[in-house]
């Protein structure tokens, strides 16, 4: 009796270490640290393969606020059309990464640090995607495909992880407590697991089909009174949302099952850049002209 008692206590113990190494390789080790200046917060590493120049082509997600300053809508004058026009330039970010396999069990990880460019913004959304080539393939998230967004409900155990307080990366653990909440007109989903100041552009996690899958990105939390956080309250932009931004962005390869490829996409965009910055600049000139 007394063995079979010990046996299961051995068993669940196994059962519990493999569960936080799951946690660790498919939720922890996805997450960086943005830094833009002496602001920052947090990202999550959606995609990363090997390209033709042998790096690899890395792009991490995280929240627009979170590297705002990092883009700046200038005047400028162009000598061309004699007139200022509203120019667009953006700097690297930071990115750093954390490597626990690199230390003894129960330290601190390893960071390095990377520089990142800015590829896609949406304000009103509240994302940004950034860019970066690594020699060395990092951990990345999985996103939750499209098909299986409807199995995330108001209950669905989660995880939220991300640098709090521009801490090292910490998971808190919760449920979906809300879903459908409109703000500044789009839609959010709440979860009950704590998150504070710098979690924003981290990710909530769900497991599905037994893997840990990516389902949103922290954005907001609720305050009261003097802009007390009520962190067990995190606003997070849904999956659903992201994915919708991705094709409004023309990133689908960055999305599960979808079969365009990033040569494909990133020359769409930049045709498209192309073919609006002609438009504008035909009509500058013809306006310019028609004054004279």
């Amino acid at each position: 009796m007394l063995a079979a008692i010990f046996l299961g206590l051995v068993m669940m113990q196994s059962q519990g270490g493999m569960v936080s190494m799951k946690l660790h390789k498919e939720v922890l080790y996805t997450q960086v640290r943005v830094r833009t200046g002496e602001a920052g917060g947090s990202g999550t590493i959606i995609y990363s393969e090997k390209g033709k120049s042998g790096f690899y082509s890395t792009y991490v997600i995280t929240c627009h606020h979170v590297v705002e300053k990092a883009v700046k809508i200038e005047s400028k004058w162009d000598s061309l059309l004699k007139r200022e026009r509203k120019m667009e330039t953006t700097v690297p970010v930071l990115i750093e990464m954390f490597n626990w396999s690199a230390v003894p069990h129960g330290k601190i990880p390893l960071t390095s640090g990377a520089q990142a460019d800015v590829v896609a913004y949406g304000v009103d959304d509240d994302i940004a995607i950034l860019h970066l080539d690594l020699a060395e393939r990092p951990v990345v998230a999985r996103m939750l495909p499209p098909e299986k967004v409807t199995q995330i409900s108001i209950g669905t155990p989660v995880y939220a992880v991300g640098c709090a307080l521009l801490h090292d990366p910490i998971l808190t653990a919760g449920h979906v407590t809300h879903m459908g909440d409109i703000i500044d007109g789009k839609d959010y989903w709440m979860s009950s697991a704590q998150t504070i100041f710098g979690n924003s552009g981290g990710a909530v996690f769900a497991l599905v089909d037994d893997q840990y899958c990516f389902i949103g990105i922290p954005s907001r939390i609720s305050v009261i009174g003097w802009a007390t956080p009520i962190t067990h309250m995190g606003y997070f932009s849904p999956v659903s949302r992201i994915q919708e931004f991705l094709k409004d962005q023309i990133l689908e390869f960055l999305i599960p099952g979808n079969k365009r490829t990033e040569t494909e996409c990133l020359e769409e965009r930049e045709a498209k850049k192309k073919a609006a910055q002609d438009f504008e600049e035909d009509r500058l000139l013809k306006t310019a002209a028609a004054k004279k």
